[in-house]
């Protein structure tokens, strides 16, 4: 039995397709229809700037939790590649929360941005919106006019 020099065809599987195409789906039929009415996604926008992080629990009551369109949209803005990602970096505690991006590998130098905001929050609303802004180019959405922005120092201002 003779080998041959051709190379092997990729699957579906090694395409991880079914994934795709389910996210996709889910994207289209979930998501979407939030975000091309600019109603909808400026209020989802400010759900999101209303509460950013969810709140701690209490005794009888549980944690705020955000709505089904933001919780679905937030699940896959976080479903990216870990490359080019943005996190949040604590410069001073509790007092300056700086903006970095991740490395493609493990063990890499975060690159600091010039983007301080006081509160964790106002970071992760940050973070929220330059998300949001690169996933609505995928689909030719424009993100609505108004105040849809923090607050941000710049570093030496």
């Amino acid at each position: 039995m003779t080998r041959s020099n051709s190379p092997i065809p990729r699957t579906a599987l090694q395409d991880d397709y079914a994934f795709k195409a389910v996210d996709d789906f889910d994207t289209r039929m979930y998501i979407l229809p939030h975000l091309r009415d600019p109603e909808k996604l400026a209020a989802l926008i400010d759900e999101h700037r209303d509460n950013p992080v969810y709140r701690g629990t209490t005794p009888g009551r549980g944690a705020e939790m955000n709505s089904e369109p933001l919780r679905r949209l937030l699940d896959r803005l976080r479903a990216t590649p870990q490359a080019g990602k943005h996190t949040i970096l604590e410069t001073r505690p509790w007092e300056e929360y700086t903006i970095g991006i991740l490395p493609g590998p493990r063990g890499g130098t975060v690159e600091l941005t010039d983007e301080n905001y006081p509160t964790r929050g106002q970071a992760e609303h940050a973070i929220f919106l330059k998300r949001l802004t690169a996933f609505l180019k995928l689909y030719d959405i424009e993100m609505p006019k108004g105040d849809t922005s923090n607050t941000a120092t710049e570093r030496g201002a």
